[in-house]
C-alpha cells in the first residue's frame, strides 16, 4: 500500500548582490509573486518564505544553509522557487540538494514551470539545469574579468575610487572613468604636500579633523566621518594618487592611470622612503631605459640598473643609505627618517655589471646622468640643422631626377641581355635535339649539361637585376628622407622625457655597446664618422638660425652648402645610405 506523504514546502527566493539594490530591487517582490502565485494555484502548504540578497557563486550563503539544515532536521521536505539558478550555482550547494534528494529528506523541487522529484529523470535535469547555472556564471566571470582588464589597459582603475576621487556613474558601463572630487581632492593635494615638507602624519590628521573638518565620502551605510590615522598612511602609500595602480592587487600588473594625479612620482617615491617600515608599496616597477643594451667589456656580463636612496639625517647630519635591512632611520643616532624635520633624500640610478659570467668583475658602475651625458655628446657629433637637411633632401631628389634617364636605358640594357640569354637556351635545346646530333657528335649530354646551368644560372641574375627597380629607388628615397630627419632632432627628442624613444636612439648608436672604466664603448656605424668628417670640413651644416631669420638665411646658408668638398663629391648620397641602417631601429 502506498504511503501518502505530505508535502511541507519552504519558499526560498534570492538577488544575486547584496550591493546593487538599485539595478535589481524588483528581482525579490516578483520572485515572492510568482511563488505566491503557485501556491494558491495547487493549495500548497508552505511552512516559510526565506529571501536573501547574496551571490550563489560560492558556499556560504547563511539564509540558504538554515534551509538546508530545516530539511535534513525534517522540518520541511520540499522546496518552493523561481528557478533552480536560484538555489545554486556552485557544485558544493548543488551536490548538498542531489543528496538531500538521495537520502529521501527532500521529495520535490517546484518551480512555475515544473517540478523536479526523487527519480532518476528528474535527478538528471536538476542536475543539468545547476550545471548550466554554474556555465553560465564562469562565462559571465570571463566577459567581466576581461571587461575589467581592458578597462586597466586603457588606464582607468576598476574598482571604487579612494579618497578624493569620484566613480563616474553617468557613462555608459564598460567606459565610466574616474574623476576628481571636487570637495576632498585639494585636501588629497594638500595631505602630501605637508607630509613631503616634514609634518608628521599625526600632526596632518588633527589638522584634517579640526581644521579642515575632513569627512570621507557618504555612502549608504558607510562614510561621513572624519578620517583617521590610518587611512592618512592608506592615502599616502596609495601609488593611485601619483598615476599608478596594481591590477588585479598583488598580480603585480602596473598599469599608467588616465586620472588626474594629486602627487608627482617623484614625490610620491621619496614619501615612501620617509614612511619606511611603513610604506607598503614596493618600488620595483621602475622603468629603465638603457637595460640589456650593454655589456661589460672586462667579462661580457650584462649590464643592469639599480636605484639607490640615501637621506641626510638633520640630526647627526650623517648620509646613510637606506636598504632592505635600514628603510626607516637614520644608522648614526637612530631617528626615524618620519619624527625627521625635512630630511635631504637623495636618489640615484646607477648602471653596473650584472656580474654573472664573472661574480668577481670589477667593473665600475655609471650613475645615468654620466651614461646619457656620453650619449648626448655621441648625438652632438650627428646632428645637422634642419636648413642643410631640407637643402640635402632636395638635392638627393634632384640627382635622382638626372638619374631617371640612365635608370632607363640601364634596365633597357638588362631586357636586352634577358631576351639574348633566352634565346641562347632556345638554341642550345634545338642543337640538342636536331637529327644532326642524333648520335652526341656535335653536343654531348655533359657538355649539354654544363652550357644549360650556366646559360640558366645567368638568366636568374639578370632577372634579380630587373625585378623591381623603380620600387627599390622609390623606398631609398623615403628612407633618406627619415634619416635625415632622425639626424636632425635625435639630440631634440633625446632631451625628452620619453623612454622609449631614449632608448631606441641609444640602440641607433651602436650594434655592440660596451661598458669600460664608466665609459660607453659605442662601435659606432660608419654614418657617424661621415658626419662628424664633414662636419670638421664644413662646421656650418649644423649651424642653426633663428626661425625669425630662416627666410632671410636660408639662400646665404644654402650656397654655402654647396660648396662643401664633400658635398660636391656626392658624399650626401652615400651618407644617406649610411644612414638608412639606422633608421630600421629608430623607425
Amino acid at each position: 500500500m502506498d504511503i501518502q506523504i505530505t508535502l511541507k514546502y519552504i519558499g526560498y527566493a534570492r538577488k544575486s548582490s547584496e550591493d546593487n539594490k538599485e539595478r535589481q530591487a524588483a528581482s525579490l517582490p516578483e520572485q515572492l509573486y510568482a511563488l505566491e502565485g503557485i501556491k494558491a494555484k495547487h493549495n500548497l502548504s508552505v511552512i516559510e518564505v526565506l529571501q536573501e540578497s547574496k551571490s550563489a557563486h560560492k558556499a556560504g550563503r547563511e539564509i540558504f544553509n538554515t534551509m538546508l539544515e530545516d530539511i535534513e532536521m525534517g522540518k520541511a521536505n520540499a522546496i518552493l522557487t523561481w528557478h533552480p539558478n536560484r538555489l545554486c550555482r556552485n557544485p558544493l550547494d548543488a551536490g548538498r540538494i542531489i543528496y538531500l534528494m538521495d537520502e529521501g529528506k527532500l521529495i520535490e523541487i517546484r518551480t512555475p514551470s515544473r517540478s523536479y522529484r526523487d527519480n532518476s529523470d528528474d535527478k538528471f535535469f536538476l542536475s543539468l539545469e545547476f550545471g548550466i547555472s554554474k556555465k553560465d556564471s564562469d562565462d559571465k566571470s570571463i566577459v567581466v574579468e576581461r571587461g575589467l582588464e581592458k578597462k586597466a589597459r586603457d588606464g582607468w582603475r576598476p574598482g571604487v575610487a579612494p579618497q578624493g576621487y569620484l566613480n563616474d556613474k553617468t557613462t555608459e558601463s564598460g567606459f565610466r572613468k574616474i574623476l576628481t572630487d571636487p570637495e576632498r581632492f585639494p585636501f588629497a593635494v594638500k595631505i602630501f604636500e605637508l607630509f613631503h615638507a616634514g609634518i608628521p602624519a599625526v600632526e596632518i590628521h588633527r589638522i584634517a579633523k579640526d581644521e579642515w573638518h575632513f569627512t570621507t565620502r557618504q555612502k549608504k551605510r558607510l562614510g561621513g566621518k572624519p578620517l583617521s590615522l590610518s587611512m592618512i598612511y592608506a592615502i599616502l602609500t596609495n601609488p593611485f594618487y601619483c598615476g599608478k595602480f596594481e591590477y588585479p592587487v598583488g598580480s603585480g600588473k602596473w598599469y599608467e592611470g588616465q586620472h588626474e594625479k594629486a602627487v608627482s612620482e617623484e614625490m610620491f617615491n621619496e614619501i615612501q622612503v620617509k614612511l619606511g617600515r611603513r610604506s607598503q608599496y614596493k618600488l620595483k616597477h621602475h622603468e629603465y631605459a638603457y637595460t640589456a643594451l650593454m655589456r661589460c667589456s672586462f667579462c661580457d656580463s650584462g649590464i643592469v640598473a639599480e636605484q639607490k636612496w640615501q637621506c641626510i639625517c638633520t640630526n647627526c647630519k650623517l648620509k646613510f643609505s637606506l636598504t632592505k635591512n635600514n628603510r626607516d632611520k637614520c644608522t648614526g643616532c637612530g631617528t626615524l627618517i618620519e619624527e625627521m624635520v625635512k630630511p635631504k633624500l637623495l636618489h640615484y640610478i646607477y648602471y653596473r655589471c650584472g656580474r654573472k659570467k664573472d661574480p668577481a668583475c670589477r667593473e665600475r658602475a655609471i650613475r645615468i646622468d654620466g651614461l646619457e651625458q656620453q650619449i648626448d655628446e655621441k648625438l652632438s657629433q650627428v646632428e645637422i640643422s634642419p636648413l642643410f637637411m631640407d637643402w640635402a633632401i632636395r638635392q638627393i631628389h634632384k640627382m635622382n631626377d638626372k638619374g631617371r634617364d640612365f635608370r632607363e636605358d640601364a634596365i633597357e640594357g638588362i631586357k636586352r641581355a634577358h631576351d639574348a640569354c633566352r634565346a641562347k637556351l632556345d638554341n642550345l635545346l634545338k642543337l640538342k635535339i636536331s637529327p644532326a646530333n642524333s648520335d652526341g657528335s656535335l653536343l654531348s649530354d655533359e657538355k649539354y649539361r654544363e652550357e644549360k646551368t650556366t646559360l640558366e644560372q645567368e638568366l636568374k641574375n639578370i632577372q634579380q637585376q630587373l625585378g623591381n627597380v623603380d620600387e627599390r629607388m622609390i623606398q631609398a628615397n623615403n628612407d633618406t628622407v627619415k634619416a635625415f630627419n632622425f639626424v636632425t632632432r635625435a639630440k631634440e627628442k633625446f632631451a625628452g622625457n620619453d623612454l622609449k624613444v631614449r632608448r631606441d636612439i641609444f640602440m641607433g648608436l651602436g650594434l655592440h655597446l660596451k661598458l669600460q672604466n664608466k665609459t660607453v664603448l659605442f662601435d659606432s656605424p660608419k654614418y657617424i664618422m661621415t658626419l662628424k668628417k664633414m662636419k670638421e670640413e664644413a662646421p656650418v651644416i649644423a649651424e642653426r638660425v633663428a626661425p625669425e631669420k630662416e627666410v632671410v638665411m636660408k639662400p646665404q646658408m644654402e650656397q654655402k652648402f654647396a660648396s662643401i668638398p664633400a658635398v660636391l663629391r656626392g658624399q650626401e648620397l652615400r651618407l644617406a645610405y649610411e644612414i638608412m641602417q639606422l633608421l630600421s631601429s629608430i623607425t
